[in-house]
């Protein structure tokens, strides 16, 4: 008979061998973040209090920084409110008619500031020298006042009635006259004409050359080899730039009174506006961003933002 085995001696072998029972484990679908701020605890709600008045803080103040930049920023488009750019959009008071202001001693010309540009393809020179020429023509003659049968006597009665009488008409007639040549009742084409040929008469080289200062180091116009301009400038970037930005502002007034449904009129108002910014990467590069470009970007309103970016409409 084989020999028995204690079992305690075993038992007492193999206990450092015995394993621990696995530790029973919990699962939970609720984030970690929600359990601490489902049921915080006093000192914890101290701490989210802070937290949350810091981070609406730190949101109001991004929200004004955000206003504050898009205040300052220029529109690429229309730009800033400048003297050039507000001439434009201001028209002149429509005049009163003839009777009425002979009737009540006004001047049908008041309110017209604007003397220099009439329409018709009128100046102010021509107007009044074919008014004089009018008046000299229309002016009674003394000697055919004089009565046949009276020894030459003159009826200075009659000849003060005359004159009286003819001065009258050619008040009327120049009142009117004013009136038609006045751009208060021109077209929208007449108005685009006389304002054309105020931005030559602004920006053209011909003016500017005499006007503006030189940098320093650039040529002297005079001085230069070129065959000289036969007559207005025309065609500089200045001038082209100064036009579209007529045209701009016209076009993007319509299309505030139009809506999004002129799409035609949207499209040609794009075209202009990068038609520009081309003309005006143009010019910078060329003067290097000198008088003559100040004097541009002043006059309408724009920064150097608005030309380098890209133009979203």
């Amino acid at each position: 008979m084989p020999p028995r085995i204690s079992t305690t001696g075993l038992s007492s072998c193999l206990s450092p061998l015995r394993i621990s029972p696995t530790p029973k484990l919990h699962f939970s679908t609720t984030p970690v973040a929600l359990k601490k701020t489902a049921n915080p605890r006093p000192n914890d709600l101290v701490k989210w209090a802070k937290s949350e008045k810091i981070r609406i803080e730190n949101l109001e103040k991004r929200e004004e920084r955000k206003q504050e930049r898009l205040s300052s920023r220029v529109d690429p488009i229309l730009g800033k409110d400048t003297e050039f750019v507000e001439s434009f959009d201001k028209q002149p008071p429509p005049l009163p008619p003839v009777e009425w202001a002979r009737a009540n001693n006004v001047d049908p010309m008041a309110g017209h500031t604007e003397k220099t540009h009439l329409n018709h393809y009128l100046t102010p020179e021509e107007l009044a020298e074919a008014l004089e020429r009018s008046r000299r023509l229309t002016k009674p003659y003394i000697d055919n006042l004089t009565e046949s049968g009276s020894g030459g006597f003159v009826d200075h009665q009659k000849e003060e009635e005359l004159v009286r009488t003819h001065e009258e008409a050619h008040a009327r007639a120049t009142a009117a006259i004013q009136r038609i040549a006045s751009l208060s009742i021109g077209s929208r084409s007449d108005k685009m004409r006389v304002q054309k040929a105020r931005c030559i008469d602004l920006f053209g080289r011909h003016v500017t050359d005499s006007v503006l200062k030189r940098d320093p180091g650039a040529p002297d116009p005079a001085l230069s080899n070129k065959t000289p301009r036969a007559g207005p400038d025309t065609g500089s970037s200045e001038v082209q730039i100064a036009i579209l930005t007529v045209k701009i502002r016209n076009l993007a007034r319509h299309l505030e009174l139009k809506g999004p449904t002129d799409k035609h009129n949207k499209r040609n108002l794009r075209v202009l506006v990068h038609k520009r910014q081309k003309l005006l990467k143009y010019l910078k590069r060329k003067e290097k961003g000198g008088v003559r470009w100040r004097n541009v970007m002043e006059a309408i309103g724009l920064d150097d933002e608005a030309v380098q970016r890209e133009v979203m409409m």
